[in-house]
């Protein structure tokens, strides 16, 4: 038999025995400061975009100044819309806004009244003696109000929110143009009123898809500077049951909180400005998938940093236990350490007997919560019968005293010279043994 034995836990036995010792670290959501942080910042976001849109509508209706009297009624109306969707976004909580499928509807509702004003009033033109002068004086109207809204669509973001649209009416506004001129404008009266109406919708289809985007934007980027504080005011957390003591759950978790934290931090930089390439259905993913994926493991590393520190507490008791048994044993106490200086990774125990034989007991983590000993002994004699004998009593004692531990085997081999230096112990990195 070999002067190395091993004595495992009952990995199962040995979690229950972690949650009966007392709750584990949980994040802390109500932390003074938290909140208000998060407010502010969010409210910053809402006013950026609500800066935003009301530069955007300032130079829109500037551009539709220049409509006539025919068009303008409708685009104003339209307008004070936009800017009410606006001013309403600073409390996204307000549930009195319209979303913009329900505005969507209200001005598709507005715009068919508004042709059938039109349409009305091109059936009377017909019975009046000036009938086709008057045709032909709306038709260039509507054409020259065409081109306005054309020139005003073509400034807004019409190829990122409604790609392809405007190029479309380009062409036929040429059409319109060519027809004008070859014919008596009063024919073309329905083509370009029609054109004009195209052009208005996507003009508020443009603009709508826009606030929704830049809403949903605001709202991406409010959870994930929601999680992102969360993150950092629970860089420490107290560890219950445990007084005094907190919890260093980056270092406990070997970088785990700053790799989250920095995933965040990229995820924020590509969501924020308006020029983000997401697309609101990628922004509304962050709000419903990855801002709460961030949340559950924020829960898990800061649940495993307090398993690993409850884990490490109990080792080192294990090995106070093991020292005082090798004691009864007749060893004395000649010095421990850990592992590189670190309490996450093993402990040592270095002790010596009145023969100068010498005993070293490691104590070290079995993935995040397991335990397991290693007796290495140090004999001139080697006898096999006190070895044994020496790692069976260890079993007893640790069972005595609740830790799970099974009958000690043999490794088969000697321990190595090294494995009692304690400066080389606390030098050499982990894993290194």
């Amino acid at each position: 038999m070999s002067g190395t034995k091993h004595i495992m836990v009952d990995e199962s036995a040995w979690n229950s025995a972690q949650q009966a010792a007392g709750r584990l670290a949980q994040v802390q959501r109500e932390l003074p400061g938290m909140l208000e942080n998060i407010r502010r910042q969010n409210l910053a976001d809402l006013n950026r975009v609500q800066t935003t849109l009301s530069r955007r509508q300032d130079q829109v209706e500037k551009g539709l100044s220049a409509l006539s009297a025919n068009t303008r009624q409708l685009e104003a109306w339209v307008d004070v819309e936009l800017r009410e969707q606006a001013a309403g976004l600073t409390d996204l909580r307000n549930e009195t806004r319209k979303t913009a499928e329900q505005l969507r509807r209200d001005l598709s509702r507005e715009r068919s009244e508004r042709q059938a004003q039109f349409q009305k009033l091109s059936d009377r033109v017909d019975d009046l003696k000036a009938g086709r002068e008057r045709a032909s004086e709306m038709a260039r109207a509507f054409y020259q109000d065409a081109r306005v809204m054309h020139d005003v669509v073509d400034c807004l973001p019409h190829e990122r929110f409604a790609p392809g649209r405007l190029d479309r009416l380009h062409q036929r506004l040429a059409d319109a143009g060519r027809m004008l001129q070859e014919q008596e404008a009063a024919y073309s009266l329905g083509t370009v009123r029609q054109l004009y109406h195209d052009l208005s919708e996507l003009r508020a289809d443009v603009q709508l898809l826009e606030t929704d985007w830049l809403r949903t934007q605001a709202e991406a980027l409010t959870a994930l500077h929601r999680v992102a504080e969360t993150g950092r005011l629970n860089a420490e957390v107290p560890v219950p049951d445990l007084p005094g003591a907190t919890v260093d759950v980056d270092h406990w978790t070997d970088g785990g909180l700053s790799e989250l934290l920095a995933e965040i931090q990229e995820r924020t930089r590509v969501a924020t400005g308006e020029q983000s390439p997401l697309t609101v259905e990628e922004l509304r993913a962050i709000i419903t998938q990855v801002a709460p994926g961030y949340e559950a493991r924020l829960d898990s590393l800061v649940e495993r940093a307090g398993r690993r520190v409850v884990a490490a507490q109990f080792r080192a008791n294990t090995a106070e236990q093991v020292i005082d048994a090798l004691a009864d044993q007749g060893f004395a106490f000649v010095e421990e350490t850990y592992e590189e200086g670190d309490f996450r990774a093993a402990h040592y125990s270095k002790l010596r007997h009145h023969d100068s034989s010498e005993v070293v007991v490691e104590v070290a983590p079995h993935g995040d919560t397991g335990m397991a000993i290693r007796v290495l002994s140090y004999d001139d004699e080697r006898s096999q019968n006190r070895r044994s004998q020496r790692a069976q009593d260890l079993s007893q004692v640790l069972r005595r005293n609740g830790v799970p531990v099974g009958e000690a085997t043999d490794a088969g081999i000697e321990p190595a010279p090294e494995q009692r230096d304690f400066e080389r112990i606390r030098a050499r990195s982990q894993g290194a043994r």
